[in-house]
């Protein structure tokens, strides 16, 4: 049976969503929203909404939260007492801190200063400030989010059909955009795609219009995850879909357990069978590891993030401490260790592409405080959202699942590509995690 809240126009409803504390909740202040208040919704908004289609959209818009937040805490006595008590927001904090120290100390441990690798580390530090501020204001970014991923899809979508291949001439037949790479653009249009499916209904019953927006958005990154050929993309789509059966749907009983499975995989084999991108890119990777393990052809794509994965190993115990930064590899060829299997092939990719794992390459940037930092980033939120989903307050619960969608994604992106490594990706990382986490750790409006 349809509620009202089904029933109103749409409208009515986002009317309603703020008159009755669904976005932002008052606590025991009544009254129309101020206009810093009014800003932070409005940035916390459109921050997303161009995340893959405008170079440089999130970034400044992160930027002016991190401005307004700083404003508005220097101007409020006792900002920092919400900090008082709560363990798990200084876990955050000393998250979101992590990357700047480790590169730092690295820094000083080698005496050399590379002012490039301080850029992106930095704005995670400063989003801390956001955090702080937004632990006191009531605002319900899932609120805001359900409605900015799949607009945001559309636009990208529409970009897209109009000029499929913007990024560059060499990637002709996989989908870019001016502002993101095919990697990456498959990445992210695939998690805003479960950012939709993990929505949809997550309050009660969605509005018609917002239900038609979130299935309409489904499709879009369905179709945009396929156009990039990123298989990086694709490889946190079965965890995803486990994660959405197991604590979004809470489907516990075996029987209906299997039947998801079982669909899942028939839909897999379907697109596999009937889009021949999916299968070709497949067959090449299945081709690739063969070589490398046949020894027939080790410097094939997969072959070559195998063998830097170990050799990142390798260096990282030769100098555990400080790492080597960007630019200070030891040649390679004089280990005894990587001798055995370097290649030209393998070591140019190294050096002008990294290792292409965001764990690795840290360690490899900052030695043992870089490893300490990426787990940091993965793991502190990764808690966080995982103990906010059992919540049974519906904002935090929504945030520790909209939360662990997206950590667990980047986590699956990291595993073959560098997922904090680009500006606008870390400063992405800062607005989630500080957003989403402030919404779990909050104490609650009364």
């Amino acid at each position: 049976m349809p509620t009202s809240a089904t029933r109103q126009p749409l409208s009515s409803q986002l009317t309603r969503m703020l008159q009755q504390r669904e976005i932002y909740q008052y606590g025991t202040h009544s009254g129309p929203l101020s206009i810093p208040d009014l800003l932070l919704i409005a940035c916390l908004a459109l921050a997303p909404l161009c995340f893959l289609s405008v170079r440089s959209w999130t970034n400044l818009f992160v930027l002016f939260l991190i401005l307004l937040a700083a404003w508005q805490l220097a101007g409020t006595k006792a900002s920092f007492t919400v900090l008082r008590g709560n363990k798990s927001a200084l876990w955050i904090i000393g998250a979101m801190t992590s990357p700047l120290a480790a590169v730092a100390i690295g820094e000083l441990i080698r005496t050399q200063l590379q002012t490039t690798l301080l850029d992106g580390p930095s704005r995670c530090f400063l989003a801390g400030l956001l955090f702080i501020y937004l632990l006191q204001k009531q605002i319900d970014f899932v609120r805001l989010l359900e409605w900015v991923a799949p607009v945001s899809l559309f636009i990208l979508g529409c970009l897209l059909w109009l000029h499929p291949y913007a990024y560059s001439a060499a990637t002709i037949g996989r989908f870019g955009t001016v502002a993101v790479d095919p990697l990456s653009l498959g990445q992210y249009a695939t998690l805003f795609g479960f950012i939709c499916l993990y929505t949809l209904n997550l309050y009660g019953d969605d509005h018609l219009t917002l239900k038609i927006f979130k299935l309409l958005g489904i499709l879009v990154a369905l179709w945009i995850s396929i156009g990039t050929a990123s298989r990086s993309g694709w490889v946190a789509i079965p965890l995803l879909l486990a994660i959405w059966v197991v604590c979004v749907r809470r489907i516990r009983n075996p029987s209906r357990l299997l039947l998801a499975l079982l669909i899942f995989i028939l839909c897999g084999i379907a697109i596999y069978t009937w889009t021949p991108i999916v299968h070709d890119r497949i067959a090449v990777a299945a081709s690739d590891y063969s070589a490398y393990f046949t020894q027939k052809n080790r410097d094939t794509p997969a072959g070559l993030r195998i063998a830097m994965l170990k050799m990142a190993g390798l260096l990282f115990l030769e100098n555990p401490l400080s790492g080597y930064g960007d630019i200070n590899y030891p040649a390679l060829a004089s280990i005894p260790s990587i001798a055995s299997f370097n290649t030209e092939a393998l070591e140019f990719a190294l050096i002008h592409n990294g290792v292409h794992n965001e764990i690795m390459q840290n360690a490899l940037r900052s030695g043992i405080f870089g490893l300490i930092s990426s787990l940091m980033m993965f793991c502190v939120p990764a808690v966080v959202f995982y103990r906010g989903s059992f919540s049974k307050v519906p904002s935090v619960r929504a945030a520790g699942l909209v939360g662990l969608c997206y950590i667990v994604a980047v986590f699956c992106f990291g595993l073959s590509t560098e997922t904090f490594n680009l500006k606008y990706t870390i400063s992405f990382y800062a607005l989630m995690v500080a957003t989403l986490a402030a919404q779990v750790l909050r104490p609650q409006a009364s």
